[in-house]
C-alpha cells in the first residue's frame, strides 16, 4: 500500500498541469430534462500539504492540494424550469464526468470517462441514480480485467470511448480500451458483454520489446498485457519472416528499403498475436502508455 500511496501522490503533483474537462449542463436526448448545479458548497481556498517517506531515496515526497467548489445537482424540466429533484452528493464532481439522462427523467447514469484519478481497481467509475436515490455503483476493476489498458494524459486517464446515450430500452453501451463492449440498463445491471469484432477471445493484445535474434526469428519481452493471457516479463520466441516484420513495423523502427538492411535495434511496440503469429494491428487502438507498475496494480484488491 505504501507503493500505491507514493504513486498516487506522484500523480497529484501533476494534477494541475493538464486542463480538466468541465461541463455544467447535461440534457436528455429528447431535450425535456436538464441536469445542472443547483447549490454550491464553496471552497475554503486553503492549500493543504501531504508527505510520505520513500525508503528507496531516503526522502519525503510532498504534494499540495486544495478543495474546489463543489455542487449539488438538480434535474430540471426544460419547459417550465422547475426543479424536479436534487442529487445531494457533492463528492461526485459530475462537471468533470459525463451524465446521461433517460427521456422520462427518472434515471441518470454518471460515467467517469475522463478521470483525474489513477487506475486502481477500487475507483468508482459508474454511478446510477433513480431520481435522487443512488441505486448502484461500479468500480473500475469490475469492468477492466487489466489496469494496464488505461491510457494517460498528463493528469487524466482514459479507459473507454466517450459516446454514451440511452436507447429506447433505456440501455447504453461502453467500449473499453480492452475492446469489450458492455451494455448496461438504467439500473446499472450488465445486459451484455461482447468482444469487439476486431479481436477474438483467444487473441493476445500486449505491449512488449521486440528484438531480432536471427533470420526470421524474434523475441518479445512482455511489458504488460492489454488483453489475453500473456504474463509480464515473459519472453516469447516467435518466427516471422523478416519481410513480414518489415511490413508490420518497418516504417517506424529501423528497417530500411534496401533488401539487405535488417533491423538491428530492439523496440517497444503494441502487438497482436493471433494463433501464435504476430499480426499487424490494422484497426485503431489507444496509445497504451502505462508504466509497468500497472502490473502491480492488477494484484491490488
Amino acid at each position: 500500500m505504501r507503493i500505491l500511496l507514493i504513486i498516487s501522490l506522484f500523480c497529484l503533483q501533476k494534477m494541475f498541469a493538464d486542463q480538466p474537462r468541465i461541463r455544467y449542463s447535461f440534457k436528455s436526448q429528447n431535450l425535456k430534462f436538464e441536469l445542472k448545479p443547483c447549490d454550491t458548497i464553496f471552497s475554503d481556498n486553503k492549500i493543504y500539504t501531504d508527505s510520505t517517506f520513500d525508503k528507496r531515496t531516503n526522502t519525503y515526497i510532498k504534494s499540495t492540494y486544495s478543495y474546489p467548489d463543489r455542487y449539488y445537482w438538480g434535474l430540471y424540466d426544460t419547459e417550465t424550469n422547475q426543479k424536479l429533484y436534487t442529487i445531494k452528493n457533492d463528492t461526485l464532481s459530475i462537471q468533470m464526468k459525463t451524465a446521461i439522462i433517460s427521456n422520462d427523467g427518472q434515471n441518470i447514469a454518471i460515467i467517469d470517462d475522463y478521470s483525474g484519478g489513477f487506475a486502481i481497481q477500487e475507483l468508482e467509475i459508474l454511478t446510477f441514480y433513480e431520481r435522487d436515490k443512488k441505486i448502484k455503483s461500479i468500480k473500475l476493476g469490475e469492468i477492466l480485467e487489466n489496469m494496464c489498458s488505461v491510457t494517460y494524459s498528463v493528469s487524466h486517464m482514459h479507459w473507454c470511448t466517450s459516446n454514451f446515450k440511452f436507447n429506447v430500452r433505456n440501455e447504453f453501451s461502453i467500449n473499453t480500451n480492452e475492446f469489450y463492449i458492455y451494455t448496461f440498463d438504467k439500473n446499472g445491471q450488465i445486459v451484455s458483454k461482447i468482444s469487439d469484432k476486431n479481436i477474438n477471445e483467444d487473441d493476445n493484445l500486449a505491449v512488449g520489446t521486440i528484438k531480432r535474434i536471427g533470420r526470421n526469428k524474434y523475441s518479445i519481452e512482455i511489458k504488460y498485457c492489454i488483453r489475453g493471457k500473456l504474463i509480464p516479463d515473459e519472453i516469447l520466441q516467435i518466427e516471422c519472416k523478416d519481410r513480414e516484420m518489415k511490413k508490420i513495423y518497418g516504417k517506424l523502427y529501423g528497417f530500411l528499403k534496401s533488401k539487405n538492411k535488417v533491423m538491428k535495434n530492439e523496440f517497444t511496440r503494441t502487438f497482436l498475436i493471433i494463433k501464435s503469429k504476430i499480426q499487424k494491428v490494422n484497426f485503431a487502438i489507444p496509445i497504451y502508455n502505462s508504466n509497468t507498475y500497472c502490473n502491480y496494480l492488477n494484484n491490488i484488491q
